[in-house]
């Protein structure tokens, strides 16, 4: 299913609900478990000087590295590719950026035209894995190295990803939120999961989040999953949310980007009894954890580390190294807690 028909006026994505469930099942099954996987870690694909000069010497005069993010349009997705570019630049390689805007014609196009330019590595965002997969693989025949970022569909094929666990963000968000209600609810409260089904890996996290508020807290209500991902998105979901649950007490995203959208409905809405917990460590969620307000908690997926690493990745593929082809890379809580220490 192509999203670009769910986007006719909104291109805001974070990584991000549709109206065929079926789909997410499609891609979650083919998606390698990550279980299943051997991680390494950003140690592995740390490149040594030597490596460094290999890959600018493999590039050559007219090779580069081509980076297509997802979008601009959040937080996350830009920081990483912004991070991938600056990084890259720094260690004398050659970058070019695309912005696909969610919109799967528009990255198709973008990986063509950098197989047809001479990319020698291309660094990638999926968001229809099923969809560009015929582009992907004509790329690697044709001798184009592909680093995945945010997910493992490629892992399978060749390629590196470089990725959270889903399942540890949501399971991370999910706690934390059950704490809360636990130390400050007594044990009772009204939760409306954001969740955005149309992406694999992001039903992973919502599937997550509510697996650890049944087990933190089996006494709080789940009153339904809608749909989040975007500033829009949540904002048009909560306001929905509080009309047909005005009992909603706890607010928990797959992202902040669509956590921010819900708190502007419940602003707009006059209340301010409603906790929230979101993903990603967006600048904007961070700072309202820091002045005490209804936004409780975040996790931090390290947007600005995870380009510099999908760099170290190409690093380590121009240069001919081995290393473990699927890297993890570590979630953190960020609370007003943390923040303080």
């Amino acid at each position: 299913m192509k999203l670009v028909r769910l986007f006719l006026s909104v291109l805001l994505v974070a990584l991000l609900f549709a109206a065929v469930w079926s789909l997410s099942a499609q891609e979650a099954e083919e998606t390698p478990e990550p279980e299943a996987m051997v991680l390494g870690t950003e140690e592995d694909i740390e490149p040594t000087e030597e490596e460094i000069a290999a890959a600018v010497e493999a590039l050559g005069e007219d090779g580069f590295i081509g980076v297509i993010a997802c979008t601009y349009q959040t937080e996350w997705h830009s920081t990483v590719a912004e991070s991938a570019e600056k990084y890259a630049t720094e260690l004398g390689l050659r970058v070019r950026t695309f912005d696909s805007e969610i919109n799967v014609d528009r990255q198709i196009t973008g990986i063509e035209s950098f197989v047809n330019d001479g990319a020698s590595v291309i660094v990638i965002c999926l968001f229809d894995p099923p969809s560009v997969l015929a582009a992907l693989e004509d790329a690697a025949q044709a001798g184009v190295q592909i680093v995945q970022y945010a997910g493992r569909q490629l892992a399978d094929l060749g390629g590196v990803t470089i990725s959270v666990e889903d399942r540890d963000m949501g399971l991370k968000a999910g706690e934390y939120a059950a704490k809360l209600i636990n130390e400050e609810l007594g044990g009772k409260a009204n939760v409306a999961i954001l969740d955005y089904p149309d992406i694999a890996n992001v039903v992973v996290r919502a599937n997550a989040i509510r697996e650890a508020i049944e087990a933190g807290a089996p006494d709080a209500v789940i009153v339904g999953n809608y749909l989040g991902g975007t500033p829009d998105f949540g904002l048009t979901s909560m306001e929905t949310v509080l009309i047909e649950h005005p009992e909603v007490n706890v607010v928990v995203s797959i992202n902040d980007a669509g956590a921010l959208g819900a708190l502007q409905a419940i602003e707009n809405a006059g209340r301010d009894d409603i906790l929230i917990v979101g993903i990603d460590a967006e600048t904007q969620a961070v700072e309202l954890i820091k002045q005490g307000t209804m936004y409780r908690g975040t996790v931090d997926t390290s947007p600005a580390r995870t380009g510099e690493l999908t760099i170290n990745a190409a690093v380590k593929l121009l240069a001919g190294a081995d290393f473990p082809r699927n890297i993890a890379v570590p979630v953190t809580l960020v609370t007003r807690e943390t923040l303080s220490e």
